[in-house]
């Protein structure tokens, strides 16, 4: 188990040569994750991807990963990434505009209700 401090470290640090290698010859792992999961890539590609590169540098860090298969730790890794990112744009406030139909109003927009 890596700390806070080790972990950040990790995350700022580029890839090695044989990380980069090897990042780049099992890529098709996030290309694979996103078609399965039915996420388009222009969206969802940065969040996965960033993922899948620390996992990388897990792997290589961290000995003991390498009993697990290196497919099953970014698949998890960036199956996480994505319930954080969908956590995060939940949280977000809601645009409405005031001209729109409001639900519950039989189609009045809602400024027809913050005005009476």
């Amino acid at each position: 188990m890596l700390s806070f401090e080790k972990l950040k470290a990790l995350r700022e640090r580029k890839l090695t040569t044989e990380e980069a290698d090897f990042s780049e010859e099992h890529l098709s792992i996030v290309w694979w994750f996103l078609n399965e999961k039915k996420l388009p890539a222009d969206d969802w590609f940065d969040v996965v991807v960033l993922r899948y590169l620390l996992t990388v540098k897990r792997w290589f860090t961290l000995p003991e990963l390498q009993r697990y298969s290196f497919t099953t730790l970014a698949v998890s890794a960036m199956k996480s990434a994505v319930n954080t990112e969908r956590r995060k744009q939940n949280r977000r406030p809601q645009t409405i505009s005031l001209d729109a139909p409001y639900k519950g109003t039989y189609g009045d927009p809602l400024v027809e209700c913050l005005a009476g």
